[in-house]
Protein backbone atom coordinates (compact mmCIF):
# COMPACT_ATOMS: atom_id res chain seq x y z
CA UNK A 1 0.00 0.00 0.00
CA UNK A 2 2.89 2.37 0.70
CA UNK A 3 5.43 3.18 -1.96
CA UNK A 4 8.96 4.46 -1.43
CA UNK A 5 8.10 8.09 -2.20
CA UNK A 6 5.30 8.13 0.39
CA UNK A 7 7.59 6.63 3.03
CA UNK A 8 10.32 9.18 2.27
CA UNK A 9 7.81 12.04 2.37
CA UNK A 10 6.50 10.85 5.73
CA UNK A 11 10.04 10.68 7.11
CA UNK A 12 10.81 14.22 5.92
CA UNK A 13 7.57 15.49 7.47
CA UNK A 14 8.42 13.84 10.77
CA UNK A 15 11.84 15.48 10.74
CA UNK A 16 10.30 18.89 10.05
CA UNK A 17 7.77 18.49 12.86
CA UNK A 18 10.56 17.72 15.30
CA UNK A 19 12.64 20.64 14.00
CA UNK A 20 9.74 23.04 14.54
CA UNK A 21 9.52 22.26 18.24
CA UNK A 22 13.28 22.30 18.80
CA UNK A 23 15.35 24.13 16.15
CA UNK A 24 18.21 21.79 15.38
CA UNK A 25 20.71 24.51 14.46
CA UNK A 26 20.15 26.28 17.80
CA UNK A 27 20.71 23.13 19.84
CA UNK A 28 23.76 22.20 17.77
CA UNK A 29 25.16 25.71 18.24
CA UNK A 30 24.80 25.47 22.01
CA UNK A 31 26.47 22.05 22.07
CA UNK A 32 29.32 23.40 19.95
CA UNK A 33 30.14 26.26 22.36
CA UNK A 34 32.96 24.30 24.11
CA UNK A 35 34.46 23.55 20.69
CA UNK A 36 34.26 27.22 19.72
CA UNK A 37 35.95 28.21 22.99
CA UNK A 38 38.85 25.82 22.31
CA UNK A 39 39.17 27.22 18.77
CA UNK A 40 39.26 30.76 20.19
CA UNK A 41 42.09 29.82 22.55
CA UNK A 42 44.28 27.72 20.25
CA UNK A 43 43.00 28.27 16.71
CA UNK A 44 45.37 31.10 15.86
CA UNK A 45 48.47 29.17 16.92
CA UNK A 46 47.29 26.14 14.96
CA UNK A 47 46.67 27.90 11.64
CA UNK A 48 49.86 29.96 12.01
CA UNK A 49 51.80 26.74 11.53
CA UNK A 50 50.37 26.54 8.00
CA UNK A 51 51.41 30.06 7.03
CA UNK A 52 48.22 31.93 7.90
CA UNK A 53 48.87 35.54 8.94
CA UNK A 54 47.24 38.96 8.99
CA UNK A 55 48.01 39.54 5.32
CA UNK A 56 46.39 36.39 3.88
CA UNK A 57 43.66 35.64 6.41
CA UNK A 58 40.89 37.06 4.23
CA UNK A 59 41.81 34.96 1.23
CA UNK A 60 42.33 31.87 3.38
CA UNK A 61 38.98 32.12 5.18
CA UNK A 62 37.16 33.03 1.97
CA UNK A 63 38.65 30.03 0.16
CA UNK A 64 38.16 27.42 2.87
CA UNK A 65 34.67 28.58 3.85
CA UNK A 66 33.71 28.18 0.18
CA UNK A 67 35.22 24.68 0.13
CA UNK A 68 33.26 23.53 3.16
CA UNK A 69 30.05 25.19 1.98
CA UNK A 70 30.33 23.41 -1.36
CA UNK A 71 30.76 20.03 0.30
CA UNK A 72 27.91 20.87 2.68
CA UNK A 73 25.59 21.56 -0.25
CA UNK A 74 26.60 18.37 -2.03
CA UNK A 75 26.56 16.04 0.97
CA UNK A 76 24.05 17.52 3.41
CA UNK A 77 21.45 19.02 1.09
CA UNK A 78 18.35 17.10 0.06
CA UNK A 79 17.64 15.77 -3.39
CA UNK A 80 15.45 17.35 -6.03
CA UNK A 81 12.44 15.15 -5.25
CA UNK A 82 11.93 17.28 -2.13
CA UNK A 83 11.36 20.43 -4.17
CA UNK A 84 7.89 21.75 -3.42
CA UNK A 85 6.66 22.17 -6.99
CA UNK A 86 7.89 22.03 -10.56
CA UNK A 87 7.92 25.84 -10.84
CA UNK A 88 10.38 26.26 -7.96
CA UNK A 89 13.58 28.12 -8.83
CA UNK A 90 15.46 26.40 -6.00
CA UNK A 91 17.27 24.06 -8.38
CA UNK A 92 18.49 27.00 -10.48
CA UNK A 93 19.57 28.84 -7.35
CA UNK A 94 21.57 25.85 -6.16
CA UNK A 95 23.24 25.59 -9.56
CA UNK A 96 24.21 29.27 -9.42
CA UNK A 97 25.64 28.86 -5.92
CA UNK A 98 27.65 25.80 -6.94
CA UNK A 99 28.91 27.69 -9.99
CA UNK A 100 30.11 30.62 -7.86
CA UNK A 101 31.59 28.35 -5.21
CA UNK A 102 33.52 26.40 -7.82
CA UNK A 103 34.93 29.66 -9.20
CA UNK A 104 36.30 30.55 -5.77
CA UNK A 105 37.60 27.03 -5.06
CA UNK A 106 39.25 26.46 -8.44
CA UNK A 107 40.74 29.97 -8.48
CA UNK A 108 42.15 29.36 -5.01
CA UNK A 109 43.63 26.06 -6.12
CA UNK A 110 45.45 27.91 -8.90
CA UNK A 111 46.52 31.04 -7.01
CA UNK A 112 47.38 29.86 -3.48
CA UNK A 113 51.08 29.06 -3.21
CA UNK A 114 50.81 26.09 -0.84
CA UNK A 115 48.57 24.34 -3.40
CA UNK A 116 51.49 23.93 -5.83
CA UNK A 117 52.22 20.34 -4.82
CA UNK A 118 48.57 19.42 -5.15
CA UNK A 119 48.37 21.01 -8.61
CA UNK A 120 51.42 19.06 -9.74
CA UNK A 121 50.11 15.71 -8.51
CA UNK A 122 47.37 13.47 -9.84
CA UNK A 123 45.44 13.88 -6.59
CA UNK A 124 43.79 17.00 -7.99
CA UNK A 125 41.90 14.87 -10.51
CA UNK A 126 40.80 12.50 -7.75
CA UNK A 127 39.40 15.43 -5.78
CA UNK A 128 37.71 16.86 -8.84
CA UNK A 129 35.98 13.58 -9.69
CA UNK A 130 34.99 13.21 -6.02
CA UNK A 131 33.24 16.59 -6.29
CA UNK A 132 31.48 15.46 -9.46
CA UNK A 133 30.41 12.25 -7.73
CA UNK A 134 28.97 14.29 -4.89
CA UNK A 135 27.06 16.35 -7.46
CA UNK A 136 25.62 13.15 -8.92
CA UNK A 137 24.32 11.94 -5.56
CA UNK A 138 23.08 15.41 -4.63
CA UNK A 139 20.96 15.57 -7.78
CA UNK A 140 19.71 11.99 -7.49
CA UNK A 141 16.17 10.92 -8.44
CA UNK A 142 16.04 13.36 -11.37
CA UNK A 143 18.23 13.12 -14.46
CA UNK A 144 18.09 16.86 -15.06
CA UNK A 145 19.19 17.52 -11.49
CA UNK A 146 22.35 15.47 -12.02
CA UNK A 147 23.14 17.25 -15.29
CA UNK A 148 22.44 20.66 -13.76
CA UNK A 149 24.77 20.09 -10.82
CA UNK A 150 27.58 18.67 -12.95
CA UNK A 151 27.29 21.47 -15.51
CA UNK A 152 27.47 24.14 -12.78
CA UNK A 153 30.62 22.58 -11.31
CA UNK A 154 32.33 22.12 -14.66
CA UNK A 155 31.59 25.68 -15.81
CA UNK A 156 32.70 27.12 -12.46
CA UNK A 157 35.95 25.16 -12.59
CA UNK A 158 36.71 26.41 -16.11
CA UNK A 159 36.01 30.05 -15.22
CA UNK A 160 37.98 29.88 -11.96
CA UNK A 161 41.03 28.21 -13.48
CA UNK A 162 41.17 30.63 -16.42
CA UNK A 163 40.82 33.71 -14.22
CA UNK A 164 44.19 35.48 -14.27
CA UNK A 165 43.61 37.72 -11.27
CA UNK A 166 42.72 37.04 -7.67
CA UNK A 167 39.10 37.84 -7.18
CA UNK A 168 37.67 39.35 -4.01
CA UNK A 169 36.92 36.02 -2.40
CA UNK A 170 35.46 37.63 0.71
CA UNK A 171 32.95 39.69 -1.26
CA UNK A 172 31.93 36.78 -3.47
CA UNK A 173 31.65 34.42 -0.48
CA UNK A 174 29.57 37.00 1.38
CA UNK A 175 27.21 37.20 -1.58
CA UNK A 176 27.05 33.40 -1.70
CA UNK A 177 26.20 33.26 2.01
CA UNK A 178 23.39 35.78 1.51
CA UNK A 179 21.93 33.90 -1.47
CA UNK A 180 22.15 30.57 0.36
CA UNK A 181 20.33 32.05 3.35
CA UNK A 182 17.60 33.31 1.03
CA UNK A 183 17.25 29.83 -0.51
CA UNK A 184 17.03 28.31 2.97
CA UNK A 185 14.13 30.64 3.69
CA UNK A 186 12.59 29.85 0.30
CA UNK A 187 12.32 26.13 1.02
CA UNK A 188 13.58 25.20 4.51
CA UNK A 189 12.66 21.53 4.24
CA UNK A 190 15.20 21.00 1.46
CA UNK A 191 17.96 22.14 3.82
CA UNK A 192 16.42 20.39 6.86
CA UNK A 193 15.84 23.78 8.44
CA UNK A 194 12.12 23.40 9.20
CA UNK A 195 8.96 24.08 7.22
CA UNK A 196 8.03 27.37 5.61
CA UNK A 197 5.03 28.95 7.31
CA UNK A 198 5.87 27.27 10.63
CA UNK A 199 9.31 28.62 11.42
CA UNK A 200 9.84 29.64 15.02
CA UNK A 201 11.12 33.01 16.15
CA UNK A 202 14.56 31.44 16.67
CA UNK A 203 14.66 30.40 13.00
CA UNK A 204 13.70 33.88 11.83
CA UNK A 205 16.14 35.65 14.17
CA UNK A 206 18.99 33.44 12.91
CA UNK A 207 18.19 34.25 9.28
CA UNK A 208 17.90 38.00 10.00
CA UNK A 209 21.24 38.05 11.85
CA UNK A 210 23.03 36.35 8.95
CA UNK A 211 21.42 38.77 6.49
CA UNK A 212 22.41 41.73 8.65
CA UNK A 213 26.08 40.77 8.82
CA UNK A 214 26.17 39.96 5.11
CA UNK A 215 24.86 43.42 4.25
CA UNK A 216 27.14 45.08 6.82
CA UNK A 217 30.20 43.34 5.37
CA UNK A 218 29.50 44.59 1.86
CA UNK A 219 28.49 48.09 2.96
CA UNK A 220 31.50 48.71 5.19
CA UNK A 221 33.84 47.33 2.51
CA UNK A 222 32.60 49.26 -0.52
CA UNK A 223 30.99 52.42 0.86
CA UNK A 224 33.36 55.35 1.40
CA UNK A 225 33.01 57.83 4.25
CA UNK A 226 32.49 61.28 2.71
CA UNK A 227 30.79 63.43 5.37
CA UNK A 228 28.93 65.39 2.68
CA UNK A 229 25.36 65.09 3.95
CA UNK A 230 23.96 67.91 6.01
CA UNK A 231 23.13 66.95 9.58
CA UNK A 232 19.44 67.89 9.33
CA UNK A 233 18.92 65.91 6.12
CA UNK A 234 20.88 62.98 7.56
CA UNK A 235 18.67 62.76 10.66
CA UNK A 236 15.46 62.85 8.61
CA UNK A 237 16.66 60.26 6.11
CA UNK A 238 18.00 58.00 8.83
CA UNK A 239 14.71 57.99 10.74
CA UNK A 240 12.88 57.31 7.49
CA UNK A 241 15.05 54.25 6.77
CA UNK A 242 14.77 53.14 10.39
CA UNK A 243 10.99 53.14 10.17
CA UNK A 244 11.06 51.29 6.86
CA UNK A 245 13.47 48.72 8.28
CA UNK A 246 11.32 48.20 11.37
CA UNK A 247 8.16 47.78 9.29
CA UNK A 248 9.92 45.32 6.99
CA UNK A 249 11.17 43.36 10.01
CA UNK A 250 7.69 43.14 11.53
CA UNK A 251 6.19 42.11 8.21
CA UNK A 252 8.88 39.46 7.70
CA UNK A 253 8.28 37.92 11.13
CA UNK A 254 4.55 37.84 10.41
CA UNK A 255 4.72 36.43 6.89
CA UNK A 256 8.11 34.66 6.50
CA UNK A 257 8.04 35.94 2.92
CA UNK A 258 11.17 35.81 0.77
CA UNK A 259 10.41 39.12 -1.08
CA UNK A 260 9.89 40.81 2.28
CA UNK A 261 13.22 39.42 3.50
CA UNK A 262 14.97 40.79 0.42
CA UNK A 263 13.25 44.14 1.01
CA UNK A 264 14.45 44.05 4.63
CA UNK A 265 18.03 43.55 3.48
CA UNK A 266 17.67 46.46 1.04
CA UNK A 267 16.39 48.69 3.86
CA UNK A 268 19.32 47.69 6.07
CA UNK A 269 21.69 48.38 3.19
CA UNK A 270 20.26 51.89 2.64
CA UNK A 271 20.35 52.64 6.36
CA UNK A 272 23.94 51.52 6.83
CA UNK A 273 25.19 53.07 3.57
CA UNK A 274 23.71 56.40 4.67
CA UNK A 275 25.46 56.18 8.04
CA UNK A 276 28.82 55.29 6.50
CA UNK A 277 28.58 57.95 3.79
CA UNK A 278 27.71 60.61 6.39
CA UNK A 279 30.58 59.73 8.71
CA UNK A 280 33.96 61.41 8.33
CA UNK A 281 35.95 58.21 8.80
CA UNK A 282 35.24 54.50 9.11
CA UNK A 283 37.69 51.97 10.48
CA UNK A 284 38.20 48.79 8.48
CA UNK A 285 37.92 46.88 11.76
CA UNK A 286 34.13 47.03 11.46
CA UNK A 287 34.31 45.30 8.10
CA UNK A 288 36.63 42.60 9.43
CA UNK A 289 34.50 41.99 12.51
CA UNK A 290 31.36 41.81 10.40
CA UNK A 291 32.97 39.25 8.09
CA UNK A 292 34.00 37.14 11.10
CA UNK A 293 30.53 37.32 12.65
CA UNK A 294 28.95 36.40 9.31
CA UNK A 295 30.97 33.19 9.10
CA UNK A 296 30.21 32.33 12.73
CA UNK A 297 26.45 32.87 12.42
CA UNK A 298 26.15 31.30 8.99
CA UNK A 299 28.00 28.19 10.14
CA UNK A 300 25.60 27.90 13.06
CA UNK A 301 22.35 28.09 11.05
CA UNK A 302 23.52 25.52 8.49
CA UNK A 303 25.03 23.31 11.22
CA UNK A 304 28.53 23.46 9.78
CA UNK A 305 30.77 24.29 12.78
CA UNK A 306 33.92 24.31 10.62
CA UNK A 307 32.80 27.55 8.95
CA UNK A 308 32.03 29.02 12.38
CA UNK A 309 35.48 27.95 13.55
CA UNK A 310 37.03 29.78 10.58
CA UNK A 311 35.17 32.92 11.63
CA UNK A 312 36.45 32.59 15.20
CA UNK A 313 40.02 32.10 14.00
CA UNK A 314 39.73 35.14 11.75
CA UNK A 315 38.35 37.12 14.68
CA UNK A 316 41.46 36.35 16.72
CA UNK A 317 43.58 38.01 14.02
CA UNK A 318 41.57 41.24 14.26
CA UNK A 319 43.47 43.68 16.44
CA UNK A 320 40.40 45.14 18.15
CA UNK A 321 37.74 43.31 20.14
CA UNK A 322 34.15 43.38 18.94
CA UNK A 323 32.26 46.48 20.00
CA UNK A 324 28.48 46.43 19.72
CA UNK A 325 28.52 50.23 19.55
CA UNK A 326 30.32 50.12 16.20
CA UNK A 327 27.43 48.18 14.70
CA UNK A 328 24.74 50.21 16.47
CA UNK A 329 26.16 53.40 14.94
CA UNK A 330 25.25 52.01 11.52
CA UNK A 331 21.56 51.66 12.47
Amino acid sequence: MLNDILIATTAVSSFNNAALLNPLFFSAGLLALPLFFVVYLYGRDFVSRFGWNNQNMESQTGFWSSVFLMFWLLLFGGNYTVIRDSMSCLSLGLAVILFLLMIVVSNGMVRLKYMEKLRASKLKWVLFFAILLGAVFSGMMTWWGILLQISAILCGAIVGCRSKTNRSWVSMTTLIFAVTTTLILMQPEYFRFGQLGNLTLIHLVGIVIVGFFAVTTLVTKYTNARARIRQSAFIKLKWLFRILTLLALILFVATESVPVFIGLLICIWLLEALSVYHSAKLSDVVYKQSWAMLMICFGVIIICPVISALGIVYLTFVSKQISIKDFLRLL
